[in-house]
């Protein structure tokens, strides 16, 4: 038999090259990272926080971390004894629409929520992710839900970490954001939802834990002020790194476990978002577990702009590979696939915690084009 291949339940399959792990056999799998945070905290439940994104059908990558939540979820249930559950955060704040200022060049954005609305964005979620998601919640039988960014956001106990975020905010804005000391806070028109995109013209007034005034301009109505406290209904929106570390906060109130779930790509980030979480008094930095990330070969993660951009080469993928809609089967055929992939990546923490290429992850797979389809 061939190195490069291996027999599994009296099956030959390629098998996964990866090297040697620094955590050697002090940690034999990815979710036993949580298992101290579990002895800790002595929580008899864990909800893993993930994410989708809702500007565009899927691709491969994005589909390779969500599958990792529910295979890593059932390994927490199986190893700990705990019940699970999976989170998925619904990014609808990111921009539907953008215009520029004629005079000055400033530029103006409008998210899916305000251009949709709520029923729109949630058929975009059902369209994009609910089949997948229900075969492999079956396949697991580890229950989910998903959560709009705008519901996380309006939340009282999301306004009030943003807020004591804002106090503490001379110190967090040198690690939220550390070569320019700038963490801007955008605030939609409440007549019509267009905002500055880098609020050039947005001024925090006043700010407390139990409120803070903005004035903001909109390119149609002109002047506005903005209050936000923790019932109030104006909609903030943050930076990446800011809005993470709101969200994480919050998720730390509550009486499960949170795990924070991402793709390895994260790991500069999540390293500032812990350094941001070491200036809260007592605070516990988050149990966090990153997933594989697809590349193209050149190394640059598996992204639909790149290729927009002619910085990546379309034909580096099969389509479905790029839009999971162009997926030639059927959804429990899809998730299967991704099922028994991340499976095997999750053998071992050296084949979990790394990236794969388009054409590895081809070659682990099998085959090129669905089964049944021309691709």
């Amino acid at each position: 038999m061939r190195d490069n291949m291996v027999r599994e339940n009296n099956t030959v399959r390629p098998a996964l090259v990866s090297p040697v792990g620094v955590t050697g056999d002090a940690v034999l799998h990815s979710v036993d990272f949580i298992r101290p945070r579990l002895r800790t905290t002595r929580r008899e439940r864990v909800v893993l926080h993930a994410g989708v994104q809702i500007n565009g059908a899927p691709h491969l990558g994005t589909n390779v971390l969500q599958t990792s939540a529910f295979l890593l979820a059932d390994a927490v249930r199986e190893r700990f004894g705990v019940e699970v559950s999976i989170r998925f955060g619904a990014l609808d704040n990111v921009p539907y629409q953008s215009r520029d200022c004629p005079a000055t060049g400033t530029r103006y954005e409008r998210s899916y929520r305000d251009a949709l609305g709520e029923t729109g964005v949630r058929e975009l979620v059902r369209r994009h992710y609910g089949a997948l998601f229900d075969a492999l919640s079956a396949a697991t039988r580890v229950p989910y839900a998903v959560e709009t960014y705008t519901e996380q956001q309006s939340a009282p106990a999301f306004r009030e970490e943003f807020l004591t975020s804002l106090a503490l905010m001379d110190t967090l804005r040198w690690v939220l954001a550390p070569s320019t000391g700038r963490v801007p806070v955008t605030l939609p028109c409440p007549r019509c939802g267009w905002a500055q995109r880098d609020a050039d013209h947005t001024e925090l007034l006043s700010a407390g834990f139990q409120e803070a005034r903005y004035t903001a301009v909109c390119l149609d109505h002109g002047p506005y002020t903005a209050d936000v406290t923790p019932d109030s209904g104006t909609r903030i929106g943050l930076t990446t790194l800011h809005r993470n570390l709101v969200k994480e906060r919050v998720a730390a109130r509550e009486d499960a476990l949170p795990v924070i779930v991402k793709g390895a790509d994260w790991a500069a980030g999540c390293r500032v978002v812990d350094e941001a979480f070491l200036h809260y008094p007592g605070a516990l930095l988050p149990a966090r577990v990153l997933t594989p990330v697809v590349l193209f070969d050149s190394g640059a993660k598996l992204s639909k702009t790149l290729i927009r951009e002619g910085a990546a080469p379309r034909e580096a993928a099969e389509p479905w590979m790029l839009d999971a809609s162009l997926w030639d089967g059927t959804a429990e055929e899809y998730a299967h696939l991704l099922y028994d992939l991340v499976a095997r990546m999750l053998s071992a923490p050296r084949h979990f915690e790394r990236g794969y290429t388009l054409s590895e992850v081809a070659r682990l797979i099998g085959r090129r084009r669905p089964a049944g389809g021309s691709g």
